[in-house]
């Protein structure tokens, strides 16, 4: 980013446009004519570059004094009311706080300048004001020149920095431990019995004689003065330049210090007015002497550009983001491609296994398994008679006569399903201790008969359907015990048993075997209850609970 310096001497004003290292444009006007039509329109080309004005003039007061050790806003209104007494005709004024005293109150040590004269600053301020320039602020290039020993590193405790301005005037700034004391700026007039390193010589010895008497030298101090000056210029000075113990001169070569500050093009005579400026180009300045009205435009500049900066990084926010919802909007176009394509080869797949299966015969085994697969293991339902034997056993509690030999349970979809039932128990009880099981011979088949299966086709055999599980079924084989030959006493026994159990609704139960058969058909055939000493009656009764929900 470019700047523009305007260096203020008495006599000339230097305008320089400093772009990086690069000095890009130099003017030199007179201060006369500060009004005229040519340096209005110089100024207002640049009107638009950032402007720093650097005076170096004859009429600015350098000075220390105290104040009481304060902070903030007290040291300012302190600062503000010294500044007020001291320099009253003047607007151009600044302060610096240089540290405490050792001694005493330890006050506080503070550097005063000013532009004595205001009419020398006020013509140029106002017309800058006019065309709106960014006025940065106004400084004190004496003041500032500590930052071209800093940058050399250069650093004695008693340092006198020479520079030549325009029109050889004479600048002469004292620093003490790197803090600027005193500076005096002179003008060379020719002496043609005289050379100018002779005048710069005497000059230079007359500012020592002054500081030796403000008692800033010990007996075994000494004035390094460190002068500024273009290397066909150095020889002419150094012949005339006497070496005291106490003064001691060391030539800084204008060439070598453009090098070292890497300044292009070096310039070409000895003055320090480039120099200076780009050095000053190179950080943030500290405003000295301008008013926050003068500077206003700068103020302004400043806050557009930051405006002009939120608007840019919203903007390339916005672009970003629009950038990155556009990338993502081609990832989900170029997903929903993929997922078209592969839905398509799916749905294709898809018909081309319902075409396949429309030409299939589904086999009458597999329905049936499937759903009998479905009732009995997919869908829910008790897998144990704990619940159905519970009820069965409440019941049976209010029969002390009857006795159980065996309960068959099973799960089946057709309530007439009787499962199996071993004769072994029964047999077993019928032959043992002397007793006989009371039984009843029918023509067709009684229930003492030989138990016949039921006919079964060879493909049932083969591929047995699957029981299924939406009826819970048990079969109890049970007898009247003791029984004593009444058959009477013993079919009320075993019908209040039925009638017990019909009174849970959940329950359907038929007597599929009796002691005797009372049918038509069937032949009785009676036991003597004289000759009966223990005997039971056996009978079988088939009980049918629905499953839930199916």
């Amino acid at each position: 980013m470019s700047k523009h310096f305007l260096y203020l001497t008495n006599d000339k004003l230097v305008s320089l446009v400093i772009k990086g290292a690069e000095l890009v444009e130099r003017e030199n006007f007179v201060v006369a004519d500060v009004q005229t039509p040519e340096f209005e329109a110089h100024i207002d080309k640049l009107a638009a570059v950032p402007t720093y004005l650097v005076t170096d003039l004859i009429e600015e007061d350098f000075r220390l004094d105290t104040i009481p050790h304060l902070r903030g806003n007290d040291q300012e209104a302190v600062l503000d009311r010294k500044l007020g007494q001291i320099y009253r005709s003047s607007p151009y004024r600044h302060a610096i706080v240089q540290g405490r005293e050792d001694e005493g109150r330890r006050d506080d040590r503070v550097f005063l300048h000013a532009v004595t004269n205001a009419d020398l600053l006020k013509p140029l301020i106002a017309l800058l004001e006019r065309h709106r320039v960014p006025l940065e602020g106004v400084y004190s290039s004496a003041v500032l020149s500590s930052r071209l020993l800093k940058e050399l590193d250069i650093a004695f405790p008693h340092t006198m920095l020479v520079t030549l301005i325009p029109d050889f005037g004479l600048r002469q700034t004292y620093f003490k431990d790197k803090q600027v004391k005193f500076s005096r700026l002179t003008p060379i007039v020719y002496d043609e019995s005289r050379s100018v390193g002779e005048l710069i010589a005497a000059e230079t010895s007359r500012t020592w004689q002054y500081l030796d008497s403000l008692r800033y030298f010990a007996e075994t101090d000494s004035l390094e003065v460190c002068m500024l000056a273009h290397e066909r210029d150095r020889a002419m000075m150094q012949e005339a330049i006497r070496t005291y113990p106490m003064l001691r001169y060391r030539f800084l070569d204008i060439n070598e210090v453009a090098a070292k500050l890497k300044i292009a093009p070096a310039p070409t005579s000895s003055h320090a007015e480039e120099i200076l400026c780009h050095l000053y180009s190179r950080s943030k300045l500290e405003n000295h002497f301008a008013a926050p009205a003068d500077s206003r435009f700068a103020s302004y500049r400043r806050v557009r550009l930051a405006i002009f900066g939120v608007t840019a990084a919203i903007l390339a926010a916005g672009a970003a983001g629009a950038a990155f919802n556009l990338y993502h909007a081609t990832q989900i176009t170029q997903e929903i491609e993929q997922r078209s394509r592969r839905e398509g080869t799916l749905q294709a797949e898809y018909q081309a296994v319902v075409n396949s299966m429309r030409t299939q015969k589904m086999a009458t085994d597999t329905v049936r398994d499937t759903s009998a697969f479905f009732n009995s293991q997919i869908r829910p339902s008790p897998s144990t008679p704990a619940i159905m034997l519970t009820d069965i056993a409440k019941v049976l509690d209010d029969f002390p006569k009857v006795r159980v030999n065996q309960i068959v349970w099973a799960t089946h979809n057709d309530p007439t399903f009787v499962p199996p039932v071993p004769l072994g128990i029964a047999a077993t009880a019928a032959n043992t201790g002397g007793t006989r099981q009371v039984t009843s011979e029918s023509k067709l088949g009684g229930a003492g008969a030989p138990a016949v299966a039921p006919a079964v086709s060879p493909a049932d055999t083969a591929d047995p359907p699957l029981a299924g599980n939406k009826y819970r079924i048990a079969v109890l084989d049970a007898a009247i015990q003791p029984f004593d030959g009444d058959l009477r006493s013993a079919l009320a026994e075993i019908e209040r048993l039925v009638n017990a159990l019909q009174s849970n609704p959940e329950f359907t139960v038929k007597v599929t075997r009796m002691p005797v058969d009372p049918g038509p058909l069937a032949s009785l055939k009676v036991i003597d209850r004289a000759t009966v000493t223990a005997t039971q009656a056996g009978f079988v009764i088939h009980i049918v609970r629905k499953v839930a929900g199916t």
